[in-house]
């Protein structure tokens, strides 16, 4: 039934039925991400900080995967919406292969020359910080092209909108992680070592349990050489969405390195009460990730079938639910934060300066972090993957970089000013990207396909 807009009212039950499992999934993944630091914790703080430094490098890699990805999500989920399966399997192929073939590059980069990555990164933190942090990042190199594999075929689930097979590979990833964490740090007593090797394997197990489930999916063919050999027209689709996402992705995480160079400056109590609070601010978030994910899928379908409006309201949904539930998310966490973070064991000096840190963040997370994410995956799967590039670069470098270096370092705010900053970048891209969406004309008078 269409409304007085000449659009259909928003299926809520069918973004339950997308979103539910995605939540779980990232859910999952937080807690074992949660379950990580605390249990790393226990090792001393030159391990937590050398678990976070390498992570910021880590993501600054990885993110590339994430890149093509994203492109895979939203022309799969055009292409769905279009009911144009032949073209689904290609692009599940094709983005598969490259996506491998690009992370095996930089996974060897990253084994090869970690060393003279860190060092040139990171030329101040203490010796004992960096000898865990080498053998941490020559562990973890090694699963680039796993997660390239999990990568593609969950952004290909998803833009079917197959969530649930998504998750349960998550589930095989989480179990196991969970498990070698505690028989490779506490029984082995391999510290950051044990971590990033449970990580390697549970990655392992994730993968083969996605490509189990990709081939009951789409059968065998979705593997076939046919399928998977490059070709122009499919790799121009995928990458006219990857290239402008991996380079905000990239200038993103490059401008994330930079301010962790500027945190790695600050001393080790500081360093870990920082990555304390940033651990926790990404379960915060995992009910905005879900919908951003939902939000791709749902807009994708009803652009790729012509019904701009419809994909409009999607999005917009999507994006006020979201902003809902972490606003109540941010106010019951308040109060119990001091003892959430105790959880962590931090040494008495990073306790409070972590306490304010993560409450900075409960308080700016539901007013802009929606507005600012959820919405800039919507736009991407509404063809807007220009403009987004355009605005979430120049936020990046202007607000969470120069701010960041403003107030963290020249005023001396430390950590407290980085995270203000950061906070400053989610209200500039909400400036621009809300105005989009609720005025663009390409998304309010396009008409819909006959």
């Amino acid at each position: 039934m269409s409304n007085a807009l000449g659009v259909k009212n928003f299926d809520f039950k069918a973004m339950a039925k997308l979103s539910w499992p995605v939540f779980i999934e990232y859910g999952l993944s937080a807690l074992v991400g949660l379950a990580d630091t605390v249990m790393v914790s226990g090792t001393g703080s030159a391990s937590v900080s050398a678990v976070g430094l390498v992570d910021s490098v880590n993501m600054a890699f990885l993110m590339v995967y994430n890149a093509i990805a994203t492109g895979t999500t939203v022309i799969v989920a055009q292409a769905t919406g279009a009911k144009d399966q032949k073209t689904v399997y290609r692009e599940v192929g094709q983005s598969l292969l490259f996506g491998v073939m690009i992370m095996l590059a930089l996974g060897g980069l990253v084994f090869g020359f970690r060393g003279a990555i860190f060092g040139f990164l990171y030329p101040e933190v203490e010796q004992n910080v960096r000898d865990i942090a080498l053998t941490y990042m020559a562990i973890t190199a090694c699963s680039y092209p796993l997660m390239a594999v999990f990568s593609n075929l969950a952004g290909s689930m998803r833009g079917i909108g197959k969530t649930r097979s998504v998750m349960i590979a998550s589930l095989a990833i989480n179990a196991a992680n969970i498990g070698l964490n505690a028989l490779f740090i506490y029984v082995f007593e391999m510290g950051a070592a044990g971590a990033a090797l449970a990580t390697v394997i549970g990655r392992a197990v994730g993968c083969v349990m996605l490509v189990i489930q990709a081939s009951r999916l789409w059968g065998r063919g979705v593997f076939a050489p046919k399928n998977m050999a490059l070709t122009r027209d499919i790799l121009k689709k995928i990458m006219s969405i990857s290239i402008p996402s991996g380079l905000d992705t990239a200038l993103f995480q490059a401008g994330k390195i930079i301010v962790s160079v500027f945190i790695g400056t600050m001393g080790t109590t500081l360093i870990s009460a920082n990555t304390i609070a940033n651990s926790l601010f990404g379960m915060v978030c995992i009910p905005g990730n879900a919908l951003a994910v939902t939000g791709v899928t749902m807009t994708g379908h009803a652009w790729g079938a012509g019904d701009r409006k419809q994909a409009r309201l999607n999005l917009l949904m999507c994006i006020f639910i979201s902003v809902a539930m972490l606003l109540v998310l941010s106010a019951v966490l308040w109060f119990p934060a001091p003892f959430i973070i105790k959880l962590y064991q931090p040494e008495p000096e990073a306790l409070p300066e972590a306490v304010k840190l993560l409450r900075t963040l409960l308080v700016m997370i539901p007013i802009a972090w929606p507005t600012a994410f959820c919405s800039s995956s919507g736009l991407r799967a509404a063809d807007s993957v220009k403009f987004v590039t355009v605005v979430s670069i120049v936020s990046m470098w202007v607000f969470r970089v120069g701010f960041a270096w403003i107030l963290g370092m020249y005023l001396g705010w430390g950590p407290f000013g980085v995270s203000v900053a950061m906070g400053l970048d989610w209200v500039c891209r909400s400036a621009f990207y809300m105005p989009k969406i609720l005025f663009s004309r390409k998304l309010r008078d396009l008409p819909e396909k006959n």
